[in-house]
């Protein structure tokens, strides 16, 4: 979580709390730092700290995957340099991987109310990034425009905090989920995110981009993912060849960085409402 308090203050104020690990980068001047707290039945290592992020890797009930903890930087002109240094930390990561926290950004007009709309070239750092890295929101609940707040005396509500995940993370804890709770003290609704590793009742739905069928690129990549190993059940087939999408479209958006040709996972692979 984000706070402005140091260390003494916070932990004063959770020693009645089920908590063993603490972690903190500590607020400077007026601008806030990080705190992060685990109990006793969760291991847990940082690998990275800065005012922006802390990445982490978790171990859970028998589950390893890493956890970026996010306070994406509030000016806009840095986010395109903050969001490529997320995804240098991540270089290489095909590992279970969630990213939470106030993202400080949105990926388009429709997750905010209030207010002029954004134009369209503003989204693409975040939508690069998100489509870069193979992400996409987790299934969440609760009212998901989770900050507001006035801004030229408009009153402004955005969706700034989200919890995403790649697919090793998906199919690791198929079950995962996030719940934006009620505002509490805050202009930002707590989010929490549940860790769930049971496959029992999972109810994925994959929506396959149409007009992919027209490259052929695409048309051998999902024949050789499908038919690898014909004794595999069509579940198993159905998640190889989405692996094999992901993977090529990421191949294929760190070629270019232009908005025509960026192609988003976020709209074409399971998750959201």
């Amino acid at each position: 979580m984000e706070t402005k308090q140091q260390d003494d203050s916070i932990k004063e104020k959770l020693q009645s709390l089920d908590f063993t690990g603490y972690f903190s980068v500590p607020p400077v001047g007026l601008s806030g730092g990080l705190s992060l707290f685990w109990r006793e039945s969760v291991t847990l290592e940082v690998l990275h700290a800065s005012p922006n992020i802390i990445d982490a890797e978790i171990k859970f009930k028998g589950t390893s995957s890493y956890v970026s903890f996010i306070y994406g930087v509030p000016a806009v002109g840095n986010r395109s340099q903050f969001w490529e240094s997320v995804s240098d930390l991540a270089s290489g990561r095909d590992a279970p991987w969630l990213l939470t926290g106030d993202f400080n950004d949105i990926l388009n007009n429709e997750e905010k109310v209030g207010g002029p709309e954004r134009w369209e070239g503003s989204f693409t750092a975040f939508r690069s990034f998100v489509s870069q890295n193979g992400l996409w929101d987790l299934k969440h609940s609760g009212n998901h425009l989770s900050w507001r707040g006035n801004r030229h005396c408009l009153f402004i509500k955005s969706r700034l905090d989200r919890a995403m995940a790649n697919c090793s993370w998906a199919e690791a804890l198929p079950m995962g989920r996030s719940n934006y709770l009620r505002f509490e003290g805050s202009d930002h609704r707590p989010l929490l995110t549940f860790f769930n590793n049971s496959r029992t009742k999972r109810k994925g739905v994959f929506r396959f981009n149409r007009t992919l069928i027209e490259k052929e690129e695409v048309t051998e990549l999902v024949d050789e993912a499908w038919n690898h190993d014909p004794l595999r059940s069509v579940i198993s087939k159905l998640n190889s060849c989405r692996r094999s999408i992901i993977e090529w479209t990421k191949e294929r958006n760190k070629k270019s960085h232009t908005g025509d040709e960026l192609l988003s996972h976020h709209a074409t692979i399971p998750g959201g409402d």
